[in-house]
């Protein structure tokens, strides 16, 4: 590999500590446990010759434990580790800052360690970069579950050129969601619940919840989305969407893993199919809309809410498909039969 490839590091700090970790039987991520698996993907990155590594900043612990590690003898293979110069606010835009200067910086791909929350706040502002995501949050139904050494070749190698980006990776489908002057997107889901309040955070009880809509539904997922996925499933590669109605006199009940060990019965109304392009109303009884998991918007009395499902979201890295294109391409193989000059008497 030629030239200086740069691969960023997103790992937030406050991924899988919300309220559903207390509700449902979810395993906590510690500060300790996203240093090892960011210790992993570095090593995954130097095996491919990655040069340099520029990652952000916080004050949980994980940036300081990965530089205190950076100069010891295990970690030789590491490619150059530098961070993200940021004021640190311990707050989402933490995120956006990060991910802001990253692409600001020219890197080739940037590795995200988070749940649906944390890879929301990245997509909006990543533009062409590819992601390569590897799930430490909450609800994980956007970032697959990937061996973090296995991630980070990848994402080297995609970086690098090694592997054409092209070959590789496909735009993820995304909700827009439009209220009045504020927009948010949306990798999974947009449900609009009966709570009068924001700042109660992450939703957990579909009882609460009135419309659902959906990128995609795959029935193997947990969280919102495998109410329409145990419905009506829909491929994160379909370009169409799903809108659900819940609530009662049901016309189906759907039983459906919310959170890790937290099962429901959920009666659902109506359902259909959404197209891209194509703006819907949503939240005309006033409550809270919640966006992959999270209450952010609060729409005003009188305003127009939107939905609208989009195809030109983030760029994603297929794992699989990156590493066996690296396989074809013999990468990974050190064969001196084609070695300039291995013929030579």
């Amino acid at each position: 590999m030629t030239g200086c490839t740069t691969v960023g590091i997103i790992a937030n700090p406050a991924s899988a500590r919300d309220i559903r970790r207390l509700v449902a039987e979810g395993a906590p991520v510690t500060t300790n446990d996203k240093i090892g698996i960011l210790r992993r993907v570095l090593a995954g990155l130097g095996a491919v010759g990655v040069d340099r590594a520029l990652s952000m900043i916080d004050l949980s612990g994980i940036s300081g434990g990965l530089l205190a590690m950076a100069g010891r003898d295990s970690t030789r293979g590491w490619p150059r580790l530098e961070f993200v110069d940021q004021e640190i606010t311990q707050t989402h835009r933490d995120t956006v800052v990060a991910t802001r200067a990253m692409v600001e910086a020219g890197v080739g791909a940037m590795v995200v360690l988070g749940g649906d929350g944390t890879n929301r706040l990245v997509a909006a502002g990543s533009g062409d970069i590819p992601l390569v995501s590897i799930s430490t949050g909450t609800n994980n139904t956007f970032p697959r579950f990937t061996e973090p050494t296995v991630a980070g070749m990848c994402a080297g190698l995609v970086a690098s050129g090694a592997v054409p980006v092209g070959d590789v990776t496909h735009r993820a489908k995304y909700l827009l969601l439009e209220s009045g002057g504020v927009s948010e997107w949306a990798l999974v889901d947009v449900a609009v619940t009966d709570s009068r309040f924001v700042a109660s955070g992450a939703v957990w009880d579909p009882a609460g919840v009135s419309e659902l809509h959906l990128c995609f539904a795959e029935p193997a997922a947990i969280g919102l989305s495998s109410i329409g996925a145990h419905l009506d499933p829909v491929s994160r590669h379909e370009p169409e969407g799903l809108t659900l109605i819940l609530g009662s006199p049901s016309e189906v009940t759907v039983t459906a893993p919310i959170g890790p060990g937290l099962v429901r019965e959920v009666g659902v109304v109506s359902h259909e199919r959404i197209r891209p392009g194509e703006p819907r109303s949503v939240g005309g009884g006033g409550g809270v809309i919640a966006v992959d998991g999270e209450r952010l918007v609060r729409p005003e009395p009188g305003t127009d809410t939107s939905v609208t499902l989009r195809t030109d979201g983030p760029v994603v890295v297929d794992v699989g498909a990156a590493m066996a294109r690296a396989v074809d391409l013999g990468v990974f193989v050190d064969d001196p039969r084609h070695h300039r000059g291995s013929h030579d008497p």
